[in-house]
């Protein structure tokens, strides 16, 4: 049956604490990859950062290893390895940016996590990473530039981005979230081409605060979702130009991918909105109540999903202008995989091939 007209699921999932977090962990440090829940903890002092990794259905740690800077952000890398950046204060060199690699070994005995730390050079605070094994970007707010890292030393691009956030490579094309200000409200997203280092921004004006992009992997679209005005962002990789916009009432702050469903979290509706990107006009295919996450649980800022479950995980860290929230992560379980069925059935949309000169970006 056609997706426009399917009935829309509407669920209320079962929700469980997965952990909860220091009092005053203020990071999203958090990610789902390959078939694990990795969670960072950056509180107290460099003697207690480390970083989790869950049995997504037991929710269980099952390895865990100290890590010697903070996990601010955490990423895929490789296959069983993510890459995590953070910062720490050295007494004799000042702060001093880090990206460690973490590799999940599930060899016997026990499980257990090899960390690969690796300082990069003082004069970089680095914030965030973008990229793959293969083709690493970071960030440099300071500096309003990104640039390109090959283990060793960093080739920045020559055009500046006002406080670049999250980066997407695609093609020769690198897509920078563009923060313009210390205050949420004044977004935009850039894309310079690597080759000829030429910027242009995806839209006329700034948005009202794009909280974070998604690659939509395979598909011709990026995701973002503008929180204050009730809707996510369909961006064209190809064209830098809005495909088309998703009302999603009630502060959308986080998306995912599950299958060939976007999903969209609004932190005010507690709700997670499920639209199919493989039918025509992307449908509203399910909705799940989310009320059971508790009135406690205010500052959610990181979604992901568990592709074979279809479970959900929030993570809510500290943040000292919101009273009441109680740091945690908590999981909302599919009741009964309705939504994961809808969602994972073979699309219609082929798979989008890389652009011309694909292999030469950064060149």
């Amino acid at each position: 049956m056609p997706a426009t007209l399917a009935r829309i699921i509407v669920a209320v999932p079962a929700i469980r604490t997965v952990t909860h977090l220091d009092p005053h962990e203020v990071y999203r440090g958090q990610v789902f990859h390959d078939g694990l829940l990795w969670e960072g903890h950056s509180a107290g002092t460099v003697d207690d950062y480390r970083i989790d990794v869950h049995d997504p259905d037991t929710l269980a740690v099952i390895a865990s290893a100290p890590v010697p800077h903070t996990l601010e952000f955490l990423y895929p890398f490789a296959a069983g390895t993510i890459l995590a950046v953070g910062k720490h204060f050295d007494e004799r060199r000042g702060w001093l940016t880090y990206h460690s690699t973490v590799r999940f070994d599930a060899a016997p005995p026990l499980p257990r996590l090899r960390v690969r730390v690796r300082a990069m050079p003082r004069r970089l605070q680095v914030e965030q990473f973008g990229g793959s094994a293969g083709r690493m970007w970071f960030n440099e707010p300071g500096s309003r530039k990104v640039f390109r890292w090959n283990g060793w030393w960093a080739r920045p691009l020559c055009p500046e981005v006002h406080l670049p956030g999250a980066m997407i490579p695609f093609g020769r094309w690198l897509f920078v979230l563009e923060r313009n200000d210390v205050r949420p409200g004044r977004e935009t997203i850039a894309r310079i081409d690597t080759v000829t280092h030429a910027i242009e921004r995806s839209f006329p004006d700034t948005r009202r605060h794009l909280t974070m992009i998604l690659d939509l992997e395979g598909l011709p679209w990026i995701a973002a979702p503008e929180a204050w005005a009730d809707q996510v962002l369909l961006l064209d990789k190809a064209t830098n130009r809005l495909a088309a916009t998703l009302p999603v009432p009630g502060k959308p702050v986080a998306v995912a991918r599950l299958g060939e469903c976007l999903v969209v979290f609004a932190a005010e509706a507690r709700q997670a909105s499920f639209f199919d990107l493989s039918s025509a006009g992307f449908p509203l295919v399910a909705r799940w109540d989310l009320a059971g996450l508790g009135s406690d649980f205010l500052n959610a800022r990181s979604l992901q999903i568990d592709p074979h479950s279809g479970r959900l995980f929030l993570r809510s860290p500290f943040h000292p202008r919101i009273s009441g929230n109680t740091p945690a992560v908590r999981v909302a379980v599919d009741p009964d995989g309705a939504t994961l069925a809808r969602c994972t059935a073979t699309g219609i949309r082929p798979t989008l091939p890389q652009p011309h000169g694909a292999g030469h970006a950064g060149a």
